[in-house]
């Protein structure tokens, strides 16, 4: 009987896989058709809140396996240990749950269960990403670490693919390195077993190069290549993910409505930029993780007691002069005003990052 069940949910999976591979664009319909779901449902009954947030956890979940399928489908696979890459998904999937989690823990526990689970969830994270960065040099880590496939990759190595010439064996004739940089002037050159036919030849070789250069170029995004941290970058990145869980421990020791935490959170999280310094030598990815982290200090003007104390109420008021002055502005900004304090008592919301 469980062997026969077994089968039967292989059999489905493999099905689904094939579904996913062969229909990416209709699958990318359906998650955004549930991402829209989780809007639509908030705020229509009682726990509609706790609903909500759980199909749109569901849906970033199914993004991830969904953008796993056309990965590898594509063999357009991350180049990485295995080991790495189940830690980063579980990171991600973790990151993914957490607001779901609080708010669902909150509801069968109560507060003492709800600040529990975020402790598990904060001290669980933190270790496994401090492991990744000791153990596997993994380096600056985003938020979340496996960030959503580029679908648009498929359809250009797709194209790039049908494009390629078939010998009379049935196999490519294109060489697997179609050009290559001549050392002293630099220059892009096509390999003479991709040149096709001289009837026809227009010589014109820059546009092919290019567009061959870009799909090469866009591969490399999946292989999460990290720079090199100095022992300086590495402190930095420990204390960034170190914060979450001195935070916690100082909210423990002083009280939810101190400053204490409020003030050596902000003052780790600026630590850590200012070590990190002139970000000018790190990949694309890094340098757009590094303004995202600056960017986000913002948001200590939302994260209690600043925000009880000083900013709720200008907030509030910037908010209705311009749901009052912009046409078509209510439709928003009123819906978002009456949300943001409930939305800034969830603790995943204001410092999950």
């Amino acid at each position: 009987m469980a062997d026969a069940v077994g089968d039967a949910v292989e059999k489905l999976w493999q099905r689904y896989k094939q579904l996913v591979s062969e229909n990416p664009e209709t699958v990318g319909q359906l998650e955004a058709g549930c991402r829209v779901l989780s809007y639509f449902i908030a705020g229509r009954f009682q726990d509609s809140g706790v609903l909500s947030e759980l199909v749109y956890s569901a849906s970033n979940i199914l993004v991830m396996l969904n953008d796993a399928i056309l990965q590898k489908a594509a063999l357009l696979v991350p180049k990485m240990s295995v080991s790495r890459m189940k830690l980063m998904r579980l990171i991600t999937v973790v990151e993914y749950l957490e607001v779901f989690v609080e708010m669902a823990a909150l509801r069968l526990w109560g507060n003492t269960g709800r600040w529990i689970i975020i402790a598990c969830i904060q001290i669980i994270r933190s270790a496994i990403r401090f492991f990744l960065l000791v153990e596997h040099s993994v380096g600056i880590q985003p938020t979340p670490p496996l960030k959503p496939f580029n679908r648009d990759l498929l359809k250009k190595y797709s194209k790039e693919q049908n494009h390629q010439k078939m010998g009379p064996d049935g196999k490519s004739a294109r060489n697997p390195s179609v050009i290559f940089k001549l050392k002293r002037s630099g220059r892009c050159v096509r390999t003479l077993s991709a040149a096709p036919p001289i009837s026809l030849r227009d010589w014109n070789l820059k546009k092919d190069i290019s567009a061959e250069q870009n799909i090469d170029k866009e591969k490399s995004e999946t292989e999460f290549e990290s720079s090199p941290l100095n022992r300086q970058r590495t402190w930095a990145e420990g204390i960034y993910i170190l914060r979450p869980v001195v935070h916690l421990f100082a909210m423990l020791c002083c009280g939810q409505k101190s400053w204490t935490p409020w003030l050596l959170s902000c003052g780790l999280d600026v630590s850590s930029l200012c070590l990190m310094g002139d970000p000018s030598d790190l990949n694309t990815d890094e340098k757009s993780e590094i303004k995202k982290r600056t960017f986000l200090l913002l948001f200590y003007l939302l994260r209690s007691p600043f925000f009880d104390r000083f900013s709720q109420a200008r907030i509030l008021i910037l908010l209705h002069v311009i749901a009052t002055h912009v046409p078509g502005s209510g439709l928003i900004i009123k819906p978002l005003m009456e949300y943001l304090p409930a939305w800034q008592r969830i603790y995943f919301y204001v410092w999950g990052t």
